[in-house]
């Protein structure tokens, strides 16, 4: 399979799995999303390589609360996608494929969790793509409110992919209509 069709593939996948309720078919997702944004040579700029488009996301730019010593858990869930985001509490702002990557996402136990630390930690020790062991702390906590936490019948990390997945299908939508020619 070339590129192009492996690119809109793995889109079309990712849209499919957004719509299911079922752990499992989200957790899929962010070996998708490791894949497309992270791998060595992530796919995103292996279809992008000679077209040379402008990538943008985006995401809301909320401000994790800071100097709370007793704030265990704070997550943007839903909120990091604006379009589903709570009115009053979304700035949007545009970003680049590593900007988004670093936007904070979660805040366990003091450990600031950024979309990339998710993805890899869904990816690598959750499952999605290997089944591994928590080494860090970033990946201990998450292991421990993947466990303790959720949201809608869905443990914390595993839910907010999918806002992660909606704002990473929009803003690759340029990319895939390039593809697609």
């Amino acid at each position: 399979m070339d590129r192009n069709a492996l690119f809109i593939k793995t889109l079309e996948d990712i849209e499919n799995r957004t719509k299911s309720k079922d752990g499992y078919e989200i957790l899929l997702i962010s070996g998708l999303l490791r894949k497309l944004l992270l791998d060595d040579a992530p796919l995103i700029h292996q279809v992008n390589k000679d077209r040379k488009l402008k990538i943008r996301f985006i995401v809301n730019d909320r401000i994790p609360p800071t100097g709370d010593p007793s704030l265990v858990f704070w997550a943007m869930e839903d909120g990091f996608d604006p379009d589903t985001s709570v009115p009053h509490l979304s700035k949007s702002i545009e970003t680049t494929l590593d900007g988004m990557l670093k936007k904070q996402i979660m805040i366990i136990n003091g450990e600031k969790i950024t979309v990339q630390d998710l993805i890899k930690f869904l990816s690598n020790v959750s499952g999605a793509v290997h089944a591994g062991k928590a080494k860090n702390k970033k990946e201990l906590v998450l292991e421990d409110a993947q466990k303790k936490l959720g949201i809608g019948g869905l443990p914390a990390g595993i839910r907010s992919i999918l806002a992660i997945s909606r704002v990473t299908i929009k803003g690759l939508e340029p990319l895939r209509a390039a593809a697609s020619i």
